[in-house]
């Protein structure tokens, strides 16, 4: 797990501007082998963020697999695969929230991803 917020210092996506200025930070953390999982099984991937908002009250994830997106640039998607070191079928997933409840979201995200 490592905290990015600092990718996202200059970023045009609202949804981490949003989450920075109060308070909150990104932690991304590498899947191996997931490239395609969660976006090619919409219900799977929506009953992970459902669990994660339940037990911890994060909001859910954003994987690379959907970027870019939610304003968040091409560019911002490759910094991320470098500093995670992906391979060609790696994702990062990303977690933005109090850093407590961004631990807990993405230990909840792999406990359920371990079930698949």
């Amino acid at each position: 797990m490592k905290d990015v917020t600092d990718l996202f210092s200059s970023t045009k996506s609202g949804l981490m501007k949003g989450i920075i200025s109060k308070g909150g930070v990104i932690l991304g953390e590498k899947v191996e082998n997931f490239k395609g999982v969660l976006v090619g099984d919409p219900a799977f991937a929506e009953g992970v963020a459902k669990t994660m908002e339940k037990k911890v009250g994060v909001k859910g994830f954003i994987s690379t697999d959907e970027l870019p997106a939610f304003g968040i640039s091409e560019g911002e998607k490759h910094q991320l695969e470098k500093t995670f070191a992906c391979g060609g079928n790696d994702i990062v997933v990303l977690v933005a929230d109090k850093k407590e409840k961004a631990e807990a979201g993405l230990k909840v995200f792999f406990e359920e991803i371990a079930k698949k």
